[in-house]
């Protein structure tokens, strides 16, 4: 007879455990789904619901911050789910269509109890025999009898052999009680929330003046301080203001150092060459770990360790991108080099820093103190020299504060979580389990898949194989017993939480995935005959070890094909790579000199790179390109006189997202408005050389056009610095102007203003 399992969430984590006791341990388990949505995806199908039935909410046009070859299961290519060029980083509503799709695939409909709601689980112990009774409720139900009192009366109960909590970490959103805070009379919204509330922000119209402050580092504080920059930014330029020079200020406080990422980083090909990749397959590369068996690391990060990881961050960015996205303490960077890094990941943040649109501040909120007689409140934090600091008149407060893992924990019986060594003032490390956080060999018959901060697919899938080879009596039960990881996170819960933890418990991605793999008796996928051991660890290089199905077999080998086609520098992955990274880098204000061929002198000026919403739903970013003259006089000219649209395709779209695009003058809110002039091809990657020389960290990438209204032809080089470009020029072909007279092209040399 199979064992009934109940696993509680039909989201990433649910739907690959179900899939994984069905298909790699057939006959052996009867798996049963709960969730409370109407349909599977978790998080990822949350903007399907109503908004106020959603309890944690997703931009549906968010990006994923890793690239779809990590945010994938090893036996469904993102090319079965989009076959017209998935992109690379997916947006959440794709994420979701993925589920969806990967549920038609492996899970049967009489697996999803889909409406019904977890209330409760019962442990119950007999003759040595384990049944959890799990108890739920109809959503409907629960809806209809509410008002009636008869709640009790719609509860639902079933048993089962084993339990599995794959409800997610992020279960409910956490906002910090700070003195002063329920008598702040702006607004309070919570990051995730954001993208909801954009369009009542109150610093568009009626509190102009008000500052604006963003509370918490780390992922969602760089995420949130961009989004409303961006607002900001777009909405002056909707009013053909300059952004930036309002009096409404940004103001960013984090309580510890941190590293700003962009999604690309620079990195070198199988064969040396340098190209930019997403930023997991760089950094996860399995060719950076030390030569012998890739051990896992858990615990408290040693001093050695953490200047080890600051210093490759910094030799990834390099000095000029790190003097805005290395957000340090001002007690000095020798400090921050020995504490364990943290990183966050946005495009456009170390820019809105650069350019005064995002003002940082180290240190932790200490109150709100609001006026009730002028309705006025200030923010007051207390920053690492002691020195508290007060940022007046602020209207808005957004809480990037994260998210508490509780919720998911709710259902359990108290005995239960007291033999998980629960902790419900820890939300960092609040069960401590064995073998990367699925089980806990005291109580074998409940299983976690995904429950820890950044669950990463490739781990959920692991961790879901290994409750499958432990629950089917293959092995004799000694398989969870992992004393030393369970005293490591105890270490790692007592452990100070600047100085010694790391950003999360399980932060060790590919130890963790190749521990997992040794267990499982998994031979990881070589990309490069004779080479395993070099390439990213994506979940597609870790096939099921049993007897997978010809489809599974034949999607991890399509995902491999994707993946070895982007580490090719010449690929068009790679050139959109290299469009996104040129793209991302030209945010800001650029001196120029101009040297014409047939005038005396030269020049000067500026070229500024404004974002703003995309006015066309084919162009995933878009900046207003302003471009001011100074002439003898000091006179510069007017604002709309020299203006161009430039514009980042978005993947699956008709155009060529290798290409940067400029479009004519005008600030248009349609893409027809406007005339495509200028379409950007792209070479690959090289090294800077200087005298014959290669410059250790510096690269260069040619792009050359023509302008579809004059035919002049156009060479653009950019010179990179890490991930900035420190300089770039533009030289003019000769030309034939419109009165038939030949004339040689000019000159533009570009720096940073």
């Amino acid at each position: 007879m199979s064992k009934k399992v109940a696993i509680i969430g039909a989201g990433p984590s649910g739907l690959v455990t179900a899939k994984t006791l069905l298909h790699n341990f057939p006959g052996t388990f009867s798996p049963i789904i709960f969730d409370s949505q109407n349909n599977v995806g978790g998080l990822w199908s949350s903007h399907h619901a109503p908004r106020e039935e959603r309890p944690v909410t997703l931009d549906p046009r968010m990006r994923t911050n890793l690239s779809r070859f990590t945010v994938a299961f090893s036996d469904l290519a993102w090319e079965s789910v989009i076959p017209d060029d998935p992109p690379i980083f997916p947006q959440a509503t794709q994420v979701g269509e993925y589920l969806a799709c990967y549920a038609e695939q492996y899970v049967p409909t009489h697996v999803l109890r889909l409406g019904c709601r977890v209330i409760r689980t019962i442990r119950k112990v007999e003759d040595g025999n384990v049944k959890w009774n799990v108890q739920w409720v109809q959503e409907s139900a629960e809806e209809s009898h509410s008002e009636s009192g008869l709640l009790d009366d719609a509860v639902l109960s079933e048993e089962f052999d084993l339990i599995v909590i794959a409800s997610g970490f992020f279960a409910q959103q956490y906002i910090p009680n700070i003195p002063g805070i329920k008598q702040f009379q702006g607004q309070i919204i919570h990051s995730s929330s954001l993208h909801s509330e954009r369009a009542q922000l109150p610093f568009d119209n009626t509190n102009a003046n008000g500052q604006v402050v963003v509370i918490g580092g780390s992922m969602s504080g760089v995420e949130a301080a961009s989004a409303v920059a961006l607002h900001q930014s777009s909405s002056a330029l909707s009013s053909n203001q300059i952004p930036h020079t309002q009096e409404t200020k940004l103001h960013h406080i984090h309580s510890r150092p941190f590293w700003a990422l962009p999604t690309y980083l620079p990195h070198d090909s199988p064969d040396g060459a340098p190209l930019f990749l997403p930023l997991d397959l760089a950094m996860y590369d399995l060719g950076r770990r030390p030569p012998g068996p890739i051990k896992y690391s858990l615990g408290p990060i040693p001093e050695e360790r953490a200047v080890q990881t600051n210093s490759y961050f910094h030799s990834l960015l390099g000095n000029d991108y790190e003097k805005y996205a290395h957000m340090h303490s001002p007690l000095g960077p020798e400090r921050f080099r020995i504490q364990p890094p943290w990183v966050a990941i946005g495009n456009d943040y170390a820019e809105f820093v650069r350019s005064g649109a995002i003002q940082t501040s180290m240190g932790r909120v200490s109150c709100i103190n609001s006026d009730p007689i002028t309705k006025k409140s200030s923010v007051q934090y207390e920053g690492p020299d002691g020195v508290t600091n007060t940022i007046e008149n602020v209207t808005t407060i957004i809480m990037a504060t994260g998210f508490t893992p509780y919720k998911s924990l709710s259902l359990l019986p108290d005995e239960v979580l007291t033999a998980l060594e629960y902790s419900n003032t820890d939300p960092f490390t609040p069960l401590i389990l064995d073998k990367g956080g699925t089980v806990r060999s005291e109580i074998p018959d409940i299983g976690f898949v995904g429950f820890y901060r950044g669950p990463y697919w490739g781990v959920m899938e692991m961790q879901a194989r290994y409750l499958g080879k432990l629950w089917s009596g293959k092995d004799s039960g000694t398989i969870c017993e992992t004393d030393e990881q369970k005293q490591s996170l105890r270490r790692l819960r007592s452990a100070h939480p600047d100085l010694d933890r790391g950003q999360f418990p399980m932060s060790d991605y590919v130890g963790l995935m190749e521990s997992f793999a040794k267990d499982l008796e998994i031979t990881r996928s070589g990309l490069q005959a004779g080479d395993s051991r070099s390439g990213p660890a994506v979940p597609a290089r870790y096939l099921h070890g049993g007897i997978p199905t010809s489809f599974a077999e034949s999607e991890a080998k399509r995902t491999l094909g994707a993946l070895r086609d982007a580490l090719i520098p010449i690929h068009e992955v790679a050139q959109k790579a290299a469009a996104s990274a040129i793209f991302r880098a030209l945010h800001g204000t650029w001196t120029f000199s101009k040297q014409a061929a047939d005038a005396k002198g030269e020049i000067y000026g500026t070229l500024a790179f404004y974002p703003r919403y995309p006015t066309s739903p084919a162009y995933e970013r878009e900046y207003v390109c302003v471009e001011t003259y100074v002439d003898s006089g000091g006179r510069e000219q007017p604002m709309q006189a020299n203006t161009r649209f430039m514009r980042l395709g978005e993947d699956g779209f008709d155009i060529a997202t290798s290409r940067i695009e400029i479009w004519s003058p005008g600030l248009a809110d349609k893409l027809s408005a406007g005339q495509l002039t200028q379409a950007w091809e792209l070479t690959s990657l090289s090294r800077e050389e200087k005298y014959g020389e290669t410059i250790p960290g510096e690269t260069v990438i040619f792009a050359t056009s023509v302008d579809s209204l004059s035919g002049v032809e156009y060479l653009y080089t950019f010179h990179f610095e890490g991930v900035s470009i420190l300089s770039w020029e533009c030289a003019e072909d000769s030309f034939e102007d419109q009165m038939g007279v030949k004339r040689k092209g000019s000159f533009y040399s570009y720096v940073r203003d």
